[in-house]
């Protein structure tokens, strides 16, 4: 029991090994062992349904990996290496016909030989189409042959019950169409796939000779094996039948695997053992798996289960490995198997009609039964596909390479006849080609020229373009200052208000650059053209040639060079500052008195690096005593260089914060002392005056102030704005006068490559017979390539498909 679920957990992580068939476990185990492992199989039935379902369809679909694949593509390969043969021997035999017409440079044996060429290969092309893997399955009468390939195909095809039921040999293999048929030996009749039963069935009365065979031919769609070219063959019992001999050769001198089907509940009989005796004799070590059938019957005997197993497995070791010597003991004890072909139908049956494959067990342990019989599947699928590859296509193989090595051989000696007729002419071809080569040498140099002179004009563009750009953005604000429509605070308005100045700047900016720029570019574009024209011509020595060039390259527009500034989506963003603003308030002083400290900050501070500079090391600087840490002091220190902008900014927020409604009480202190300082006449007039300037600014904040105030925010944030897409502006510009020039570069090598075309056409005239002959010669170097190509072919075929095995 342990071998079994250790095959099982194999299976199901998709793992193999030496535990897959470990023969320690025998009948050690206890009886309570074996008991609680088939609880755990009856409680794992359910809830592992879904598991069973997804892999047998998984085993079910198409699959790349399966090991069948390697017997479908290498069959897939042969044929098409075939195909080729076939292609390759036509050509060549077409084309020694043609020469042996047009010149004595083939005789009549030779056509011949390679005309007998064409049968050979498809002779074997017709082999191929009819090769196949083919299983036949043997063992005593109702021990449930048809059974297993009924389980295998996935359908009830085959007739099977309880006594004598198949008393022929019937042999199940792919149909391309989409309907199933029959055809008896040595009839071409196409019957009803429901005949097989009055054919086949023994208890009919129409009965067949135990040797003839059915031919019973099922839609590959609803098949795997059958669409990867396997091909089944049932066989009437070996007890009923003394003519072993007769169904060996009849049957089984081409099978790839024979399948011993054996009855769980007996041993295996002497009848079996004789027929496979016989079958070691005529074939060298065949390959054969043996099936323990019905095997769900030692369910109702658990505590017999593992020691009947271990009786069957050595028993059917012993006979693979001694009484035959068909395989070693690790080879047999992995081609031995236990399982219930009718259960696993019927689990497969409930599965294609959407139901748990569990629904068809028949006893308890059916998922263990069930992955014992896809473990028999695969192993069986690795051992057809390996041994049908070998029996099938080695010898195909050596033909191909035989009829491939032949042919190059004659091509070689063809090849030197015509060599010695081609170098006769190979001097009148060599003054033409001079000339070619010359006319592709100059058109080298002026390209080359040509595009050095683009790429001075290109950059010579984008400096003018962007040198244009930074002044006219310089100029912006008189741009702006021409803008006329009324203007107005609300939010409305002033959107349409901003739509309309981005369209006036992107319309300013764009007339000027067109004014600035256009003309004097496009007369140098011309003149570039014009230069590029000369020298192309120069080149073509036909002056008909020169006529039509000319009027492909004139435009009939002169070139505009177009700015794309988008002043729309680059001023966006923009948004405008309309909140009145006391230019004497407390805030506005400090931000003043802010920048101007900084401007002289900014102004002395290279002069202090440039000062310190200058002194270099050339002054010593005297040693200064070590001086405690103290406190920063908020107030300007004398002769240091004025109020840092830290202090600064300490200050201020000291201020505001006296003067705030939170700064009440530093408020009156503050205004207290000043009061009895100064007088409070004094005071008084200065806050008439600081009032009167306040009015008199808010007085003044019109829709005109806003309108200043908004073109001046507007000015700053454009310009900002624009001189980020300056260099993208002139880029754009030198791509527009790029792109123009290599137009016409290209047209122009067009016309040379015209002219060069027909000498080329002149130079076929001239050399007519030397064409012929270099024509035959390369493809003689052809056809040898070919041949060269077939062997390489064969040989990674054999390297990848035979040599391996």
């Amino acid at each position: 029991m342990a071998a079994y679920l250790n095959r099982t957990i194999s299976l199901v992580t998709g793992q193999t090994g030496p535990n897959d068939n470990d023969k320690n476990s025998t009948g050690t185990d206890s009886v309570d062992d074996s008991r609680h492992n088939l609880s755990l199989q009856t409680s794992a039935s359910s809830t592992s349904a879904n598991f069973n379902t997804m892999s047998d369809n998984r085993m079910y679909q198409p699959n790349d990996k399966s090991p069948l694949q390697i017997f479908v593509r290498a069959k897939k390969k042969i044929n098409d290496i075939y195909g080729e043969i076939e292609e390759y021997v036509l050509e060549t035999t077409t084309f020694i016909t043609a020469l042996h017409a047009d010149a004595e440079i083939v005789d009549k044996a030779e056509r011949e030989l390679f005309e007998s060429y064409v049968f050979k290969v498809a002779a074997i092309r017709e082999v191929l189409q009819r090769d196949h893997m083919k299983v036949a399955f043997f063992g005593r009468t109702s021990n449930g042959k048809s059974s297993v390939i009924n389980a295998m195909l996935r359908e009830k095809i085959l007739p099977s019950g309880i006594g004598h039921t198949t008393n022929c040999f019937c042999q199940v293999e792919g149909s391309d169409g989409g309907e199933a048929y029959l055809m008896k030996e040595g009839s071409d009749e196409k019957l009803n796939v429901v005949n097989i039963k009055q054919l086949a069935n023994a208890l009919c009365q129409e009965k067949l000779c135990e040797s003839s065979l059915v031919r019973i031919f099922w839609p590959r769609e609803r098949c795997s094996l059958l669409r990867d070219d396997v091909v089944f063959v049932d066989s009437p019992g070996v007890d009923v039948s003394a003519n072993l001999d007769d169904w060996i050769d009849n049957h089984c001198l081409n099978a790839d695997v024979f399948v011993l089907v054996l009855n769980a509940e007996s041993t295996m009989t002497r009848a079996e053992k004789q027929f496979f005796h016989t079958v070691s004799q005529k074939l060298s070590k065949p390959n054969i798996f043996i099936l323990n059938n019905r095997w769900d019957a030692s369910a109702n005997e658990p505590e017999f289960q593992e020691s009947v197993k271990s009786q069957h497995t050595e028993r059917c070791i012993d006979f693979l490995t001694k009484e035959l010597k068909v395989s070693n003991e690790k080879e047999a004890a992995e081609r031995v198997f236990f399982v219930s072909a009718r259960e696993t139908l019927q689990a497969r049956i409930e599965e294609s009609k959407g139901n748990p494959p569990h629904l068809g067990a028949i006893a308890e342990g059916f998922q263990i039964r069930y992955f014992e019989f896809q473990d028999f599947e695969r192993k069986f699928e690795e051992c057809i596909s390996q041994s049908a590859v070998k029996t099938k296509f080695q010898q195909h193989s050596s033909r191909g390479k035989s009829v491939s090595g032949d042919m190059r051989s004659m091509l070689d000696n063809i090849y030197e006849r015509i060599t010695i007729f081609r170098n006769l002419k190979q001097d009148q071809k060599n003054l033409l080609t001079e000339r070619i080569q010359g006319t592709e040498t100059q058109m080298m140099q002026v390209t080359r020229e040509m595009k050095m002179k683009i790429h001075n004009m290109v950059e010579e563009v984008e400096e003018k373009v962007s040198k244009a750009l930074n002044e006219e953005i310089w100029r912006l604000g008189v741009l702006i200052d021409e803008f006329n429509m009324p203007f107005h605070p609300e939010r409305l308005v002033l959107n349409i208000y901003k739509k309309e100045l981005n369209a006036h700047v992107e319309s300013g900016l764009g007339s000027n650059l067109r004014a600035r720029l256009s003309m004097a570019l496009a007369m140098n574009v011309e003149a570039a053209q014009t230069e590029m024209t000369d020298r192309m011509h120069a080149l073509v020595p036909n002056e008909q040639l020169l006529i039509n060039s000319t009027k492909m390259v004139v435009r009939t527009q002169p070139f505009e060079m177009l700015y794309s500034l988008n002043c729309q989506n680059l001023c966006a963003d923009f948004q405008e500052d309309l909140e009145f603003k006391f230019s004497w308030g407390i805030a506005a002083m400090i931000q003043r008195f802010t920048g101007k400290v900084r401007e002289r900050s900014k102004k002395q501070t290279p002069a202090l690096v440039n000062r310190q500079s200058s002194i270099g090391h050339t002054v010593v600087t005297p040693v200064s005593t070590p001086v405690e840490a103290t406190p920063v002091c908020l107030l300007p220190t004398p002769g240091v260089g004025g109020i840092t902008p830290e202090q600064l900014s300490i200050i201020s927020r000291f201020a505001m914060s006296s003067i705030g409604s939170q700064g009440t009480v530093g408020g009156l202190v503050v205004a207290g002392v000043m009061l009895k300082t100064i007088g409070w006449r004094v005071l008084v007039g200065i806050g008439a005056l600081y009032g009167c300037i306040y009015l008199y600014e808010r007085l003044s904040w019109t829709n005109s102030a806003k309108e200043r105030t908004f073109k001046g925010q507007y000015v700053r944030h454009a310009t900002k704005k624009l001189k980020m897409i300056v260099d993208l502006t002139s880029a754009n510009c030198s791509h527009q006068v790029q792109q123009e020039l290599s137009s016409t570069f290209a047209r122009l090598c067009r016309t040379v490559d015209t002219a060069t075309t027909d000498m080329n056409e002149e130079l076929k005239t001239l050399e007519a017979q030397l064409n012929v002959l270099e024509a035959n010669q390369k493809q003689l170097k052809l056809l040898r390539n070919k041949a060269n190509y077939i062997q390489n072919e064969l040989d990674i075929f054999e390297h990848n498909y035979i040599a391996p095995q």
